[in-house]
């Protein structure tokens, strides 16, 4: 969102770096938890880039997993990095705590695919779209819509960043046809969906009505994929108040990526997906 590095890359990357060594090691995440006297669960959420590790923790860690010269150097100076605090906005106030760890996620993920079924996915949201979005939402304080809409705009920007990530986004055709902001804005949203389902980093396409139901109906969620996580993918959704992610968890990972694959096959292609807006783009 513009505000600088975020510190999870480097939580990250050094959680990344830690397991890996673990492993190589085949010292148990108990072992690690014992020098640290702290939980196993601690371990792994610091392994996933969770939390953060004190100066003081990582020596502990980095003496036990046997690190030394430059590699241990590096790894000293990531974990300078993973505290270091990011510049406050105008908007990060408004902002639910359960959403802020999606965001940094988002920020740093080099692959995102996504299945919504009932609107347009932040990433690609008109300010327009987003406004009338959270206007609805009566949990949503009035005063906090426009703060709001900004952060969401902010997100954007990584698009057109010099290293963007690779969406893959999956919609329900019904998301195509809610006139969200009434149908002047959905129109807009619609040509900038398509305008952008053509950029080569993004891959758009639509579930028409025609297929009923499928592998994900009634379960929108989220992947992340991060450049130097071995493949693991972050899984979200999100309720009305609070979120929940997957992550750790291989086997539960893998059965919605699963889906998701299930998902693309039942969906029309990129270029039938544009001809399907172009459709309703046509209509009077």
């Amino acid at each position: 969102m513009s505000r600088g590095p975020s510190p999870n890359v480097p939580k990250r990357q050094l959680g990344v770096a830690l397991r890996a060594r673990r492993e190589a090691l085949k010292i148990e995440r108990e072992a690690v938890a014992e020098v640290l006297d702290c939980s196993p669960s601690k371990i792994g959420r610091i392994e996933i880039g969770e939390v953060g590790v004190r100066s003081s923790e990582l020596r502990d860690i980095l003496d036990l997993l046997q690190f030394t010269g430059r590699e241990r150097t590096d790894l000293e100076l990531l974990g300078k990095e993973t505290r270091k605090r990011r510049p406050r906005t105008t908007y990060g106030s408004a902002i639910p705590d359960w959403f802020r760890k999606y965001i940094n996620l988002e920020e740093e993920a080099s692959e995102i695919k996504i299945y919504d079924n009932e609107l347009v996915t932040g990433m690609l949201q008109l300010p327009e779209y987003t406004h009338a979005v959270l206007s609805a939402n009566p949990l949503i304080d009035p005063d906090d819509v426009d703060r709001l809409t900004q952060a969401r705009i902010a997100r954007q920007a990584r698009l057109e960043s010099d290293n963007p990530p690779q969406l893959w986004i999956v919609l329900n055709e019904a998301v195509l046809h809610r006139e969200v902001g009434g149908p002047g804005v959905m129109r807009d949203q619609i040509r900038h969906l398509r305008t952008l389902s053509r950029r080569p980093n993004v891959t758009l396409q639509i579930i028409p009505f025609s297929v009923g139901a499928h592998a994900a109906t009634g379960f929108p969620f989220t992947l992340l994929r991060f450049a130097n996580d071995d493949g693991w993918e972050t899984v979200y959704f999100e309720s009305i108040t609070t979120a929940s992610y997957i992550d750790n968890k291989p086997d539960e990972q893998q059965k919605y990526s699963i889906v998701f694959s299930h998902v693309t096959r039942a969906a029309l292609s990129a270029a039938a997906s544009r001809k399907l807006m172009d459709t309703l783009l046509a209509e009077p």
